[in-house]
């Protein structure tokens, strides 16, 4: 990344722990575009609870949306919980 690129990622201990019991289940992202003048994009990470509901796991907010961001960002979260979906 660049030194004028944004990388945000937000992750409470309630989210920790909903990414850590189904993590190893169904994984979605999501991404919201425009949702502020300086060009930042929100990704949400969400995991189907056993409602198969979709709790936000974590976010991601960034000026790039690319594989080299999402890297980072899912860097980041592996470190604090598992990441292993069936899908």
């Amino acid at each position: 990344m660049k030194a004028e690129d944004f990388l945000l990622v937000i992750m409470n201990a309630s989210q920790k722990d909903m990414l850590k019991f189904y993590g190893n289940d169904t994984i979605c992202l999501d991404f919201t575009h425009g949702i502020n003048a300086y060009g930042f994009d929100l990704a949400t990470l969400l995991v189907l609870d056993d409602k198969r509901e979709g709790f936000p796991a974590a976010f991601i907010l960034s000026n790039r949306q690319d594989s080299t961001a999402l890297k980072l960002a899912f860097a980041a979260i592996k470190e604090h919980a598992c990441i292993a979906p069936k899908f």
